[in-house]
């Protein structure tokens, strides 16, 4: 009797996609905040939507993984490519937390949405990394291409989040305005350091089964 192997499981593309898509989304809420004046409340509403349709997905990626028999990648790079971008939305509903938190006006200096900018061009470049895996082998150099973007846009947060605090420093004489943006200047700077995870992951993947 011939045994017909099970077809690859590819619904974890799609979970991947619906991960990387919500990161965009809810850090164009952020940066919408940051240009429009919102509600803070308000926006921390719709990012905590988006956060929490991200649990979801990633719960559906532990509990297909244990159902599925034949998987794109490793079981091991699934789980970690799924918890490094579900990290990375965590942390973006974290930064407009600290700002509703800390009853945080908006910032008067510009390094802040120039991190929020940063941050969004890092997250396009992840949106188009995770959709290209579904080719992995056709799409490598693409792939490659947006992972060290990321890491260069993550270079780039790092040089706007000294420059930043040094600027608080320099220019606060209040203790409190102080704490409060430190805390928001190194949340966003910690996203980023995630973005960075989720790139060194996707070319992790790349290299392996190119």
């Amino acid at each position: 009797m011939a045994f017909k192997l099970k077809p690859q499981d590819d619904r974890f593309f799609d979970f991947f996609e619906e991960a990387a898509e919500a990161i965009c989304e809810a850090t164009l809420i952020l940066k919408e905040y940051f240009i429009d004046l919102n509600d803070p409340n308000a926006s921390l509403d719709r990012i905590n939507k988006v956060e929490h349709r991200g649990d979801r997905i990633f719960a559906q990626v532990m509990d297909q993984i244990s159902h599925s028999f034949v998987t794109p990648f490793d079981r091991e790079d699934i789980l970690a490519l799924a918890q490094s971008l579900n990290t990375v939305l965590d942390h973006i509903q974290g930064i407009m937390e600290k700002m509703v938190i800390y009853k945080c006006e908006q910032p008067r200096e510009k390094y802040i949405p120039a991190l929020v900018n940063v941050l969004e061009e890092a997250s396009k470049e992840i949106n188009k990394a995770v959709f290209s895996l579904r080719n992995v082998k056709d799409n490598n150099e693409e792939i490659i291409l947006s992972c060290e973007k990321i890491r260069g846009h993550e270079h780039e947060g790092d040089n706007l989040y000294r420059a930043g605090i040094a600027r608080l420093f320099e220019q606060t004489d209040d203790p409190i305005y102080m704490i409060k943006w430190k805390e928001i200047y190194e949340h966003l700077e910690t996203t980023l350091d995630y973005c960075e995870d989720v790139s060194n992951i996707i070319k992790g993947i790349v290299i392996k089964y190119v």
